[in-house]
């Protein structure tokens, strides 16, 4: 065994140059992260399924633990009291005797054949599930009674004997298919001691000796290496075979004191087989129930709660059987809007919802329960916008009812109509109301002067397009009771300020009826065209005017674009035009040029005392000094009349990466780079004092290079950034193209905009590919089109923007046009399904895939759905 720990470990180590997680819980702390799927999804169902599924379900309550209780296990485990455990223990050991036979004649392994799961169809569970609101499942894949639900080495197991079947990979399969992530849960660690009873009954030799853990001391296997290290296989075996999403440890586990720490090598070895298919980014969860630092794994909370917003991501888990395992009419004493509440509150302090669902043994789910998460998932239908991929807000709500910290905690008291809870996302905070409001609902918390800084500007209800009546004093935000409340358990309303109206109204108007495009390019010559015009003007909301357009014609770059904007704009009202204005290069062709060059104290030095310019250029272009403050102030005094006096709806703010690069601390020295960092800042800021907040502020942007990122802080009182480097110029690995595909998922959904750029093929420093003819450039750019857009479809929000050319000039296939931009696309039916390398999403209209790996890809364009 311990050569099977040292081969994995090693197994990652060579696989990938990225830092291993030590098997400590220093180095887990340090190292786990969450992924945002996690976060975003919200809602994930548990099943329980297994032996006790099959047995007479008019049994008495045996609390999931009828193995250990009909051998009579004398064994205090129950938090409610040892007598209460006691008496429940003799009277399921009766029972037993009664209905079956002794247990020294009818066994635990004698109800295995009961077990047949006959009607069990996990793609319709699964979808179930999906169609109310789950995002991930996670079956059990061995509980305490040793009986693994898999295709497992150990010969107790689904696949051998009663269902006869792999259940875990008809799970994961169907959750695939759905688009849900698949996690698995173990419960394997308590075994030895849960059927320390049934040892009397069992004879060398026999398969029950395996089954019973007869070769592990029940009061001390926690200190038998044998056991750890069968422990370990067990576990890692589903690892590896079943690659789940999500590992969640129910039990105990091999700690550092007794076990060797093979319970964080397990961990730790999870992690690190994760990163190493991943470029050393995390995209697994592993939960538990407890550990030395909570920040090392996400704390699985079960049937608990938290009295306030935890800094960590955590884990709701309650279970709708009352029984975890199905027992006939055993229901959660929790009524059904109490859960929803709960599940509510949770969620407004950082949590993630499980509920879990105790199959029957034919694997159907019982009504009772499944009106559980039907209620949930009414809710969601109506207010899903307020909980899925929200964040906790900085308070979590007010009200009367006291949620108590801890495990085995939670609530099961009714909700009133003061109990507030917050999530918030973008610039969208959500209050939700835990019980049905009879009258005006009254939020203390949005008094104003309180923590609700900003102007409120609109309060809407969810569900509802009624127009709300509110009033907010320096007592509370107080909305009129709406004429008119959803039939839902929990009601939800979005409040909106008035600094996030206009920056939605400083948008360009959004559609996924085709693929959203955006232009970026300059003609330096002159104006476009009529024809030009009219092409840009009828295709696209969303343009930015480069650096020296018309300037050939008018002198100046700032002069042409005011021109070209007026023309945009008066064959497209609607059109947002973009004034390109470098944040970090001087460039000759803007008459704020000849300003620049009389000022050499705003000229950026090197360590050396000599002036900064970029190399490789055929313009002798000075570098900014960004930490001057008269220089800002010049800067973004430019940006003003440039955009506020000419036309423009906002600036474009390039070389961002450019500033950030590390690679210019020796350049500038330490000091005088981190000073350029904070000029960076605050010109932005400025530039927003003077420009206004009806304007855009675009960046560029966000990249990833192999030793390092940028652009992912979103820097303050911007709108939009660009991802301009794709698969090209340094950022081409598998591990950057992902890293900037999640960065725009993320910026969108936090409400900001991104164009992302694709090229097509080749750029225009590449000598080779220049020299061709236009038609030979054109043929290229068709044929490789697929893969940039493929990569741009699978991460897309509301507010992506796809732009595909060679180059920045207009004849470097600026004006080109494709048969892509022009097909039916329709909504995203979900966020993308990951798989190593592999992405795939489906829109209403078109189902796209995409290797990064091999950089593959295709788009399969679809009819109408409903046969149109």
């Amino acid at each position: 065994m311990k050569r099977m720990v040292i081969l994995a470990m090693a197994l990652w180590v060579g696989q990938s140059a990225v830092a291993q997680v030590e098997p400590t819980w220093e180095s887990m702390a340090d190292n786990y992260e969450v992924p945002e799927w996690f976060l975003d999804g919200k809602l994930g169902v548990w099943f329980h399924w297994g032996i006790p599924s099959a047995i007479d379900e008019d049994r008495p309550n045996d609390d999931s633990h009828y193995g250990r209780r009909m051998y009579g296990l004398k064994e205090y485990w129950s938090p409610k009291g040892a007598k209460e455990d006691l008496d429940r223990t003799a009277a399921l050991t009766q029972w037993h005797t009664e209905r079956y036979g002794h247990p020294s004649e009818f066994g635990y392994e004698k109800l295995i054949p009961m077990f047949k799961a006959e009607k069990w169809d996990p793609d319709a569970l699964v979808k179930f599930c999906k169609d109310n609101g789950a995002h991930f499942i996670m079956p059990v894949a061995c509980h305490h009674d040793n009986f693994d639900m898999y295709d497992s080495s150990h010969s107790w197991n689904s696949v051998d004997m009663g269902p006869k079947r792999d259940t875990l990979k008809e799970w994961k399969a169907a959750a695939q298919k759905h688009g849900l992530k698949f996690g698995v849960s173990t419960h394997l660690y308590w075994s030895p001691k849960f059927f320390s009873a049934a040892r009397k009954y069992q004879k060398r030799g026999t398969p029950g000796w395996e089954f019973f853990n007869m070769d592990y001391d029940p009061a001390k296997y926690a200190s038998q290496d044998r056991w750890n290290e069968h422990w370990y296989k067990r576990c890692w075996e589903i690892i590896e075979k079943y690659d789940p999403d999500w590992f969640n440890n129910d039990c105990p586990y091999p700690n550092e004191r007794t076990g060797k720490s093979l319970g964080l090598q397990l961990f730790s070895s999870y992690l690190n087989r994760d990163r190493a298919e991943n470029g050393g980014s995390q995209t697994v969860v592993f939960s538990a129930k407890g550990g030395k630092d909570k920040r090392a794994y996400t704390p699985n909370v079960e049937r608990g709660g938290s009295a306030d917003i935890q800094a960590q991501p955590w884990m709701w888990a309650t279970d709708l059987s009352g029984n975890w395992f199905y027992r006939k009419d055993a229901v959660n004493k929790m009524s059904i809007p109490v859960m929803v509440g709960n599940a509510v509150d949770a969620i407004s302090k950082n949590g993630v919802v499980m509920l879990n669902i105790a199959l029957k043994g034919d694997g159907t789910i019982p009504a009772n329960q499944a009106a559980y998460l039907t209620a949930f998932g009414d809710f969601l239908k109506t207010s899903g916008e307020g909980i899925y991929g929200t964040r906790p807000w900085t308070v979590f709500g007010e009200g009367p009812t006291v949620i108590n910290e801890g495990r085995q905690q939670e609530n099961l008291e009714n909700f009133v109509p003061q109990d507030i809870r917050f999530t918030v996302k973008g610039d969208a905070l959500y209050a939700f109301v835990l019980a049905r409001p009879t009258e005006d609902i009254v939020i203390k918390t949005l008094a104003k002067g309180g923590v609700y800084a900003d102007e409120v500007g609109a309060v809407e209800l969810l569900g509802s397009d009624e127009t709300l009546a509110w009033t907010r004093s320096a007592e509370a935000l107080t909305i009129s009771l709406p004429k008119t409340l959803p039939d839902d358990l929990v009601i939800g309303f979005r409040i909106t300020s008035v600094r996030a109206q206009k920056r939605a109204a400083r948008y360009p108007a959004f559609s996924w009826d085709t693929v959203p495009v955006a232009f970026h390019f300059g003609n330096s010559p002159a104006l476009l065209t009529e024809a030009e015009a009219k092409f840009v003007a009828t295709r696209s909301n969303f343009i930015c005017l480069e650096k020296g357009h018309a300037s050939g014609q008018f002198k100046d770059t700032e002069t042409g674009i005011e021109m070209e904007a007026r023309q945009l704009k008066a064959l497209n009202p609607d059109m947002k035009v973009i004034f390109y204005w470098n944040a970090f290069l001087d460039y000759p062709m803007f008459q704020a040029h000849q300003e620049y060059q009389q000022h050499p104290e705003w000229w950026l030095k090197t360590v050396d005392g000599q002036v900064d310019i970029k190399p490789n250029t055929r313009l002798e272009m000075k570098r900014y000094d960004l930490s001057n403050p008269e220089f800002r102030d010049w800067w973004a005094g430019v940006a003003r009349k440039a955009v506020v006096e000419g036309s423009c709806d906002g600036v474009f703010m390039d070389a961002f990466p450019q500033v950030a690069s590390p690679d210019n601390i020796p350049l500038w020295g330490q000091e005088k780079y981190d000073a350029i960092q904070q000029g960076l800042k605050e010109i932005i800021w400025e530039t927003r004092q003077k420009i206004g907040e009806d304007k855009l502020i675009v960046y560029n942007g966000i990249r990833s290079t192999p030793t390092w990122q940028v652009g992912y802080d979103y820097p303050e009182h911007t709108d939009a950034a660009m991802i301009e480097h794709f698969g090209h110029f340094n950022s081409g690995s598998k591990e950057c193209m992902l890293k900037d595909i999640l960065e725009m998922e993320r910026a969108c959904k936090n409400g900001r905009i991104v164009v992302f750029k694709g090229w097509s093929g080749f750029t225009f420093i590449d000598g080779a590919f220049m020299r061709k003819s236009l038609a030979e450039k054109q043929e290229i750019a068709r044929k490789s089109i697929t893969f940039p857009l493929a990569a741009f479809l699978v991460g897309a929000q509301e507010n992506s923007y796809f732009i595909y050319n060679w180059g920045y000039r207009m004849e470097m296939g600026c004006l080109e046009w494709y048969p892509e931009f022009d097909k039916p696309l329709g909504e995203p039916l979900g966020d993308m399904v990951r798989e190593g390398w592999t992405l795939r999403r489906e829109f209403e209209h078109a189902s796209v895939w995409v290797d990064l790996e091999s950089k593959d890809a295709k788009i399969i364009w679809q009819k109408q759905r409903g046969g149109k």
